[in-house]
């Protein structure tokens, strides 16, 4: 048996256990039961707020994978881009995730030096693609031990707010010169709130 030194009574045991014992049998085994179902319906209810996922792989170049939630649905890729998933609720557009090829120019030196230039002109096309762009932040950003660049900007979808991350990810090899892109937009439908939450909070 477990000791339990007089500093740490009373326990929970000590309290409840006399009260407990003076319980007509009936009613101890229907709490027994009750605690039970609760357990029960706690382990289904964490079970079924798990996430379903699945795999998308592309085999063309550059040759890519990785696992989304089921509640992101795969789209039409919209020009320029390889994937593209997508998340609505009732037709408006909530969050997405997609893939663009990436093409650096000739460099010398480390890839690390030749991305931040790539990613001033690359900025320049953002705001021409987004109406309201404002750059949010800049900078080195890691994806499974890969260097990359990315950058935080938000701009307008119609009357509401668009926040977005994208990622420049060159290949983990020498003298890279492809990669790809990786672009996620949100809106505060997702729970977002700022383009640092962008690939923090929602499905994305």
């Amino acid at each position: 048996m477990l000791r339990v030194l007089p500093a740490h009574r009373p326990t929970l045991s000590d309290l409840a256990g006399p009260r407990l014992a003076r319980l007509p049998r009936a009613l101890r085994i229907a709490l027994a039961l009750l605690g039970a179902l609760l357990v029960i319906a706690l382990g289904w209810l964490v079970l079924r707020s798990g996430t379903a996922e699945s795999r998308l792989v592309h085999r063309g170049v550059p040759a890519f994978n990785f696992k989304h939630p089921e509640s992101l649905g795969r789209v039409a890729p919209e020009p320029g881009e390889i994937v593209r998933l997508e998340r609505r609720r009732d037709g408006l557009f909530v969050q997405s995730f997609a893939v663009e090829p990436l093409t650096l120019p000739a460099y010398e030196g480390a890839i690390g030096g030749a991305l931040p230039a790539f990613a001033s002109r690359y900025i320049e096309r953002l705001a021409v693609r987004f109406p309201g762009f404002e750059l949010v932040q800049e900078g080195r950003s890691n994806v499974n031990y890969v260097s990359g660049y990315g950058v935080l900007f938000q701009a307008r979808l119609g009357e509401r707010r668009l926040y977005g991350r994208a990622i420049l990810l060159p290949e983990p090899t020498i003298a890279a010169r492809r990669g790809v892109i990786l672009m996620l937009l949100a809106t505060p439908a997702a729970g977002v709130s700022r383009a640092e939450e962008v690939g923090i909070r929602g499905v994305v």
